[in-house]
């Protein structure tokens, strides 16, 4: 009876000591997450100022964050990267005043407007 337990002992030991130590070398694979609003030079063309928010929506797409306490202030975000290395791409901040659009600021370079 008891040499029955030592060996299974034994083989379930070599097993666990062969997973413990395959695991220390295998890392779990991280999959690169692209997440916010993806806008590029063409989209930003686009835009003139005197757009109304429906109409900025539909060039840009709804906006990752609009702070309540700037409600007129509208943040596009990009992100992109894997678990623990995310980076940001690109930041565009959309102003309004009384609901038209009146500026652009962040990250890609427009074209003056008339001011």
């Amino acid at each position: 009876m008891t040499g029955f337990f030592t060996r299974n002992f034994k083989g379930l030991s070599a097993i666990a000591l062969t997973f413990f130590l395959s695991s220390c070398f295998l890392s779990p694979y991280k999959m690169e997450v692209r997440q916010g609003n993806h806008v590029d030079q063409d989209m930003l063309t686009k835009l003139k100022p005197g757009m109304s928010k429906d109409q900025v929506t539909f060039v840009l797409g709804t906006p990752l964050v609009i702070d309540p306490l700037t409600p007129n202030h509208w943040n596009y975000v990009y992100l992109t990267g894997a678990a623990g290395d995310v980076k940001r791409e690109r930041t565009i901040v959309v102003i309004f005043e009384q609901d038209l659009l009146k500026g652009l600021e962040g990250d890609v370079v427009v074209e003056k407007w008339g001011e």
